[in-house]
């Protein structure tokens, strides 16, 4: 058996496994992975030759913590006690007390429901910690975060978020388990253990959140031969928003430009307009840096045209009426927040060649969500209403990968110009008054980057 770094990380979980404690049960699984170290249990082995005592003591010598959660030992349909979870933290606190040097180090995290409740049935651990959770997985994340937290020391290269960060990661990672588990093909009443943990670390190693908490998804890199050249191309890995930005995010960005932001005091807005002139100029030949100049007040001049049109300015609508420039300078403002000014194109647009590629896949796909033709269930086109749709509202055309609105709603803008004509960018993705034709991954048009129009907005991509 190894006692380095892998019996270090390894933590075995001492639970009920039925569909009521399934909620907590699952936020053990996240909270231990999200903390850096790795679950175990007796479901990970599905091995009928295997004698299940023989499998638990091998799991138990395998790892330095373990989580016992004791609340569960009423009586069962058979009027007898659950004696599975007490039985097997008997098992760990024997091991730490006559196993060898290393078993010695063996950390346990005991749970129950209420506080004090186990002295009435397991009276001799009340030596212990016992942690009481009250059937909530927020305070249960916290008690697992916190021990987890105290033993890792420098073994872990990155810090341990705290437990509000873990629980809104957990509820975040709930939201979306329905969208992962359809791409896996993965029914709720048949996911197994090894599912979970699949689940788990696909959205943990695949996820990233910016300052405002929008959230990106990484696509993997490749090659695919690129439409308007036929050449291949090589993309790299790289995070891109699930969403178009929305009204409810450019609007925080043009409420700091105000000097009304909540973000004010992580940078000042001051400083921010230095960056963003600095960052203009990179951006050569684009007027860029013109544009920011011919007014004073930038929360005016980049705001959106639309924002009084009832048609267009709900919170949850992709924002429209915003030019190149302030797509543009939306990116420098996230990249200032998230390094404090010292990468200023961290965020950024993506490219035509980088959009196409996430569109339409190495396969590459006719649309976003396969080859099946456009309808009102895939995307919001020939809209009758005459309007953006909230994101997300069409899930048959989203892309395998979980991208949403690829196709329809607003045309996006691209952070590259037509080679052609060095003034105009490109815009990708068709619009809520295109026809279908112009939801094909491959369709890109070209517009100078002042234009501001109700039909486009722009997603946001940062380099993995």
């Amino acid at each position: 058996m190894s006692t380095g770094y892998t019996y270090n990380r390894n933590v075995f979980i001492n639970c009920p496994f039925d569909k009521e404690y399934t909620p907590l049960f699952d936020a053990i699984l996240f909270t231990v992975y999200k903390c850096g170290f790795r679950p175990r249990c007796a479901l990970e082995i599905d091995d009928g030759g295997q004698v299940r005592i023989e499998k638990i003591n091998r799991i138990i010598e395998e790892c330095r913590c373990g989580i016992h959660d004791i609340s569960r030992t009423e009586l069962d349909i058979n009027n007898l006690p659950r004696f599975n979870m007490p039985f097997e933290l008997g098992l760990f606190l024997g091991a730490r007390r006559f196993g060898a040097k290393s078993q010695q180090e063996k950390v346990s995290i005991i749970l129950d429901r209420e506080s004090d409740r186990f002295r009435k049935f397991i009276s001799d651990i009340s030596g212990q910690d016992v942690k009481s959770h009250d059937n909530d997985p927020q305070k249960l994340i916290k008690c697992i975060r916190d021990v987890l937290h105290s033993i890792s020391k420098d073994e872990i290269e990155e810090a341990i978020p705290g437990p509000k960060v873990i629980f809104a990661n957990y509820n975040a990672f709930k939201l979306i388990q329905p969208d992962l588990m359809k791409q896996r093909g993965l029914e709720p009443d048949d996911i197994s253990y090894a599912d979970k943990l699949q689940l788990v670390e696909r959205w943990l190693k695949f996820m990233l959140y910016d300052k405002l908490d929008a959230y990106y998804l990484l696509i993997k890199g490749g090659s695919f031969v690129y439409s308007l050249t036929g050449k291949p191309e090589v993309v790299s890995d790289l995070f891109m928003a699930k969403y178009p930005v929305t009204n409810r995010l450019y609007r925080q960005f043009i409420s700091y430009l105000s000097g009304n932001g909540s973000f004010s005091s992580v940078f000042a807005p001051e400083i921010f307009r230095k960056k963003l002139l600095a960052h203009a100029k990179t951006l050569n030949k684009t007027g860029f840096n013109d544009y920011l100049q011919g007014d004073p007040d930038l929360s005016e001049r980049l705001c959106s045209a639309y924002e009084d049109d009832n048609r267009f300015n709900t919170s949850d609508q992709p924002v429209v009426g915003v030019s190149w420039f302030g797509a543009q300078a939306y990116c420098c403002w996230l990249s200032c927040l998230e390094t404090e000014g010292r990468n200023p194109g961290l965020y950024r647009l993506p490219t035509d060649v980088e959009w196409e590629y996430a569109a339409s896949g190495k396969e590459r796909r006719s649309y976003p969500w396969g080859t099946l033709v456009p309808t009102s269930h895939r995307a919001n086109f020939r809209s009758r209403k005459e309007a953006t749709a909230p994101v997300g509202s069409y899930s048959e055309g989203a892309t395998p990968e979980g991208l949403y609105d690829m196709a329809g709603n607003v045309w996006e803008w691209m952070g590259n110009c037509n080679t052609q004509e060095q003034e105009k960018f490109f815009v990708r993705g068709g619009s809520w008054e295109t026809s279908p034709d112009y939801l094909r991954c491959t369709v890109s048009k070209f517009q100078r980057p002042f234009y501001r129009s109700s039909d486009i907005g722009f997603r946001v991509v940062r380099s993995a």
